[in-house]
């Protein structure tokens, strides 16, 4: 696969990347992309982390709140015979 980049600026870093280390632009491309896919990976990764922490905390504070209505949800949720509410 052949890919052109019509780019001043990429050029120039490209050329001045392969200069200063010595290696091919294809393997310098190569291991930018590699760094950048881990990169995302790692965020998804934190991201997903920190909605789970979230979710637990959540869930916490819901469990050790005080009930507002302590009667039971068949009392709450009351229909008389025609299914129409109490």
């Amino acid at each position: 696969m052949s890919i052109t980049i019509e780019n001043a600026e990429i050029e120039a870093l490209l050329a001045d990347l392969t200069q200063t280390t010595r290696r091919s632009a294809p393997d310098l491309l190569l291991e930018l992309l590699r760094r950048e896919r881990e990169r995302l990976a790692d965020d998804w990764q934190r991201e997903a982390a920190a909605a789970i922490a979230s979710g637990r905390l959540l869930h916490e504070r819901w469990k050790a709140a005080e009930d507002i209505d302590p009667r039971p949800i068949d009392e709450i949720l009351a229909y008389d015979e025609n299914g129409l509410p109490v």
